[in-house]
């Protein structure tokens, strides 16, 4: 589904980037960044346009953001030039261990297949620093399943997510704290904003004694971009 996504975005680059602006979700990336140390390491999984890229970059924050769509990475070098933006599936992402401060994903997980979204949240556990911070925009609904004509533009996209209880779950049980939660309701529907703080291993431990999330497999079904990561939670298995 990763080519779906991927050429969806390439082909309305530039229009939804227009429209992007005019739901910039400012208010959670304010509080996100006013938690952060100065001079903070920040990855934006799935970034897009580069609206939070440019956003955190001027804040100055040391911004990482990876994408499928290489005309939506051309955009974000023009937001932000000084940022550090790789091509990459975040299935496959290529980072070590405790290198960020901060995670954002913001309406890119809910394109990847679900049975992958615990595996990817286990990877940014793992590559956030003691106390880093994640914001992350999940389903608010339970949907699987491509659209032919997504807002009207005639362009096919895929959407794959779980429900609102079984995201906070998950995100709890791949070692999270929730600091807080709340719909946002945009053009395309309602979804689930989350930020979260990363838990030190004593404290999950015991916490992950409790009974988890039923969920799919959680090995993607196909090879995408990306090398073998370093982290070992994303690492493939050939």
């Amino acid at each position: 589904m990763s080519s779906i996504v991927e050429s969806g975005y390439d082909r309305i680059a530039e229009w939804y980037d227009k429209q992007r602006r005019s739901w910039s979700n400012r208010k959670e990336l304010e509080d996100f960044a006013q938690r952060l140390p100065k001079g903070a390491e920040v990855l934006d999984a799935g970034c897009g346009a580069g609206y939070a890229v440019s956003f955190l970059a001027k804040r100055g924050f040391a911004v990482t953001g990876i994408d499928v769509s290489k005309k939506m990475l051309e955009l974000a070098e023009r937001k932000a030039p000084r940022a550090t933006l790789l091509r990459m599936d975040m299935r496959r992402m290529d980072f070590p261990s405790k290198s960020f401060d901060g995670i954002v994903c913001l309406y890119a997980i809910i394109h990847v297949p679900r049975r992958s979204h615990r595996r990817i949240l286990s990877c940014f556990k793992d590559m956030l620093k003691p106390n880093g911070l994640l914001l992350i925009c999940t389903g608010w609904g339970d949907y699987v399943g491509p659209e032919d004509d997504w807002l009207g533009t005639g362009t096919r996209m895929y959407w794959s997510h779980f429900d609102k209880e079984t995201n906070l779950k998950m995100i709890k049980q791949t070692g999270f704290r929730i600091v807080w939660s709340r719909p946002s309701r945009k053009h395309d529907g309602t979804h689930l904003f989350v930020l979260a703080k990363k838990e030190n291993d004593a404290d999950f431990s015991t916490r992950s004694r409790l009974p988890s999330v039923r969920l799919e497999s959680q090995v993607p079904n196909n090879r995408s971009m990306g090398s073998s990561a370093r982290c070992p939670v994303c690492r493939v298995v050939k």
